[in-house]
């Protein structure tokens, strides 16, 4: 057992998050049975006691425990700050308790030179340098690529599946997903399966597998529910859901909404179209359209519709509620 026992998992990037986990899990050994000795928790609506018990609950036959807490960045506020931190020194060796706290990186001029900072848990946060100065705990960031860097992050995607993908390659197939991680893995997987993991995926097997017949037909979904062609979005999403798994259709969902909140921050801002269009991974020539979306919506309906897809994914997580079925639920609701 590793002496890390204590992890923070900051960013916006669902997809490698979800890999994170998976990896912290797979370390716990062959013993960990997850029905006996995991425990997944809303930080958003738990109660301080409620965490405690979670983390600090003793293993059931097995070594190790591990307790997952799901945060929004806005719930650990400064107030909390002495309850979050004895709680983080309760837990025992044998525990992993792992915070998820969705977390944003912006570009910020630092001498002579532009960098990406965290939005809320950087340097100065108290949780950060609670981490930071605790030899158990680790930070393990999961933020989104910038668009610009999506094609290198492709590559190395394709080297943990197995393959190899070149650089024209990857950088058409970059323009298909933008920085969605998760459609981006999808179509990687799909693309070494085609050349059967034996050659180099090319620019010419991006054109021919990546089309209106593979997971393009997410976006142009997404872009007729944009445009309020709402009816033509359902019919599309059955089809979809007849071939894809529900949950890699809600990551998508999800990332372009909150794009789309992104977006009327910038527009509020009086920001520049094409410099907001680089910054969120939108193709310039798309920036239009989201604009027009986020004007059709309002901020606060974009809000709204966005926390009900947070709370969709959290019962997708904790419930039996058909994820199929939400989706559905859900365009129409952004269709009104």
């Amino acid at each position: 057992m590793t002496s890390t026992h204590l992890h923070l998992l900051r960013g916006d990037d669902q997809f490698s998050i979800k890999l994170q986990l998976l990896k912290l899990q797979e370390n716990l050994g062959t013993d960990f049975d997850p029905a006996m000795n995991l425990s997944r928790l809303d930080g958003r609506t738990a109660s301080i006691e409620e965490i405690r018990t979670a983390v600090s609950s003793l293993p059931f036959f097995g070594s190790s425990r591990l307790a997952i807490i799901d945060f929004n960045a806005g719930k650990l506020d400064k107030a909390r700050q002495d309850a979050y931190v004895a709680v983080l020194g309760s837990v025992p060796p044998s525990n992993h308790l792992v915070l998820i706290i969705e977390d944003h990186q912006k570009w910020r001029h630092d001498q002579g030179g532009w960098v990406q900072v965290w939005e809320t848990l950087n340097a100065a946060h108290w949780l950060v340098k609670w981490f930071t100065g605790n030899p158990q705990a680790e930070i393990i960031d999961a933020g989104l690529p910038d668009a610009r860097n999506m094609h290198t992050w492709i590559v190395e995607e394709a080297k943990r599946l197995g393959g190899r993908i070149d650089a024209p390659a990857a950088n058409e197939l970059s323009l298909h997903t933008g920085n969605d991680t998760g459609i981006a893995s999808q179509e990687i997987a799909k693309l070494l399966m085609f050349v059967d993991f034996k050659r180099t995926v090319t620019h010419e097997d991006v054109l021919e597998l990546v089309s209106a017949e593979g997971s393009t037909d997410v976006f142009e979904m997404l872009d007729r529910l944009m445009g309020g062609r709402t009816k033509e979005a359902q019919l599309m999403m059955r089809h979809l859901l007849d071939d894809a798994q529900p949950e890699i259709l809600l990551g998508a969902v999800i990332h372009r909404f909150r794009q789309l909140l992104l977006v009327s921050e910038a527009l509020d801002n009086n920001e520049n179209p094409v410099d907001s269009a680089r910054k969120l991974g939108i193709l310039p020539r798309k920036m239009n359209d989201y604009t027009a979306a986020t004007r059709r919506y309002g901020p606060g309906k974009l809000e709204r519709l966005y926390h009900r897809l947070l709370e969709i994914d959290l019962q997708s997580k904790t419930s039996q509620v058909d994820l199929a079925t939400n989706l559905e639920l859900f365009l129409l609701e952004a269709g009104n």
